[in-house]
């Protein structure tokens, strides 16, 4: 008799209490991921992160994945994975009012959000609403970029989450200075070197004719960041004009959209006194948000003698790992994530902020501080790499190893990836195991109450 209404009460208390999917896991039934980010379908930075993010998480076996996704609008695709748009139909293009009413609604063991801090600004509503509507236990996983600070409201934003992940070691340092108390995590990006390789000298010369027709003799210096303020491409256009007058026989290519975010570069040019035919070129038919097919970037990596930036501040930044990976020589500035990575024996970094006149605080930018790149100390090593070009090469190499041996996407950075998710998903059953053994015994006190 008691056994038999131990089980009654128990499956009463599971109705009423443990309502929904059991969060334990087993070989028939995948652990459920929820994530907000960039679409893995679009180009962007965001966009390559979570394609490889989730890439990991898919190739497990373990998890299956619901994409609410920012950049996307719906198109067809080949991912193993359900893609919602967000931005569509209202004037947020992060949708953020849309996730608010949509996650409720969703099933999810694992909460994960890869966005700039001061976007996510409902968080701290919604996460709370989760954990006390939510029929069972889930955790929240945050991939964050900090290029300058994290100020005090943008941290208010994240503190909710359960696992911070910061990109690099400037980003947790500056995290933990307005979050002292915060366990922070650091995975770094990676670089897919399936997608990003070196090509043959015949396969470069015979693409460099094609893409680059006459001006494929040239020293090519290629810029692929985004028309946008924070990459300030206007600065390696002022660099570049410099360099030209040394060394005449030489191309800059902006691989980029013409006007973006940032500026019209043709009337920049026009400003400049830069020929778009001769002296700089563009993309044709180029979308921000669609870009180029991969192996057409890559040909253009291995194409150039030297990849640039004149960039204000990085989260981490791709382009450079990229163009390790295909033995091309970097230069990029030296502020922000990037003084971590490109060490001496890898690429060159060019002075940024090395004096009071090496600032500027944008429009729109959150008016945070940032840093100008030198353009006569950028001068001065792009006219080293032109004129120690077997140095340059052995910077390459040494990058090109490194790249191989420990930042590829599915080879350590994955393994990061999975590990995390992994032990979020065991903090989980844990969580639930405490709560059922709570359970058992309010169940052995109301037997034995009513046996009383």
């Amino acid at each position: 008799m008691g056994k038999q209404r131990r089980k009654a009460v128990k499956k009463n208390i599971d109705k009423y209490q443990w309502s929904g999917k059991n969060v334990v896991n087993n070989s028939k039934q995948k652990i459920k991921v929820l994530a907000y980010c960039d679409s893995p379908t679009c180009a962007t930075g965001f966009g390559t992160v979570s394609r490889n993010i989730f890439e990991a998480l898919y190739k497990t076996g373990r998890y299956d994945i619901d994409i609410l996704g920012i950049n996307y609008w719906g198109d067809p695709h080949n991912f193993p994975y359900r893609i919602w748009p967000t931005g569509t139909g209202t004037n947020d293009p992060y949708g953020r009012q849309k996730i608010v009413n949509m996650v409720p609604q969703m099933d999810f063991d694992i909460l994960f959000f890869l966005q700039d801090t001061f976007i996510v600004d409902f968080l701290p509503v919604l996460i709370p609403h989760l954990q006390s509507n939510m029929p069972r236990n889930f955790k929240s996983i945050m991939y964050y970029p900090i290029d300058s600070v994290l100020k005090p409201e943008w941290s208010k934003n994240i503190e909710v989450i359960d696992h911070l992940v910061a990109y690099c070691e400037f980003g947790k340092n500056e995290s933990l200075k307005t979050l002292p108390d915060r366990d922070i995590d650091i995975i770094n990006h990676g670089v897919n070197t399936k997608e990003y390789f070196p090509l043959s000298k015949s396969k470069i010369d015979s693409f460099k004719d094609q893409y680059f027709g006459p001006a494929a003799g040239k020293f090519i210096i290629t810029n692929l960041n985004r028309n946008q303020q924070r990459k300030d491409i206007p600065r390696t256009m002022l660099a570049f004009k410099e360099f030209k007058e040394i060394v005449p026989d030489s191309l800059l290519y902006l691989h980029c959209a013409m006007k973006d975010q940032g500026w019209d570069l043709v009337e920049v040019c026009k400003s400049m006194e830069l020929d778009i035919n001769n002296d700089v070129i563009f993309p044709r038919n180029f979308g921000p948000n669609q870009g180029y097919p991969k192996e057409i970037v890559n040909a253009i990596y291995n194409a150039s003698d030297v990849v640039v930036s004149t960039t204000l501040a990085e989260g981490m930044g791709l382009a450079w790992l990229e163009a390790m990976a295909t033995k091309t020589p970097v230069i990029m500035p030296n502020n922000t994530a990037m003084t971590e990575f490109i060490t001496e024996d890898r690429g060159y970094l060019a002075e940024s902020g090395s004096n009071g006149s090496l600032f500027t605080v944008l429009p729109h930018d959150n008016e945070v501080l940032r840093e100008l790149t030198d353009v006569n100390d950028f001068v001065k090593k792009l006219t080293h790499i032109y004129n120690n070009r077997e140095e340059a090469a052995e910077k390459a190499e040494n990058a090109y190893k490194w790249v191989v041996n420990d930042m590829e996407w599915q080879g350590k950075i994955a393994d990061q990836w999975v590990e995390l998710f992994d032990n979020v998903y065991n903090e989980i059953s844990k969580d639930q195991t405490k709560l059922e053994k709570e359970a058992d015994s309010s169940i052995e006190k109301i037997i034995k109450a009513e046996e009383i």
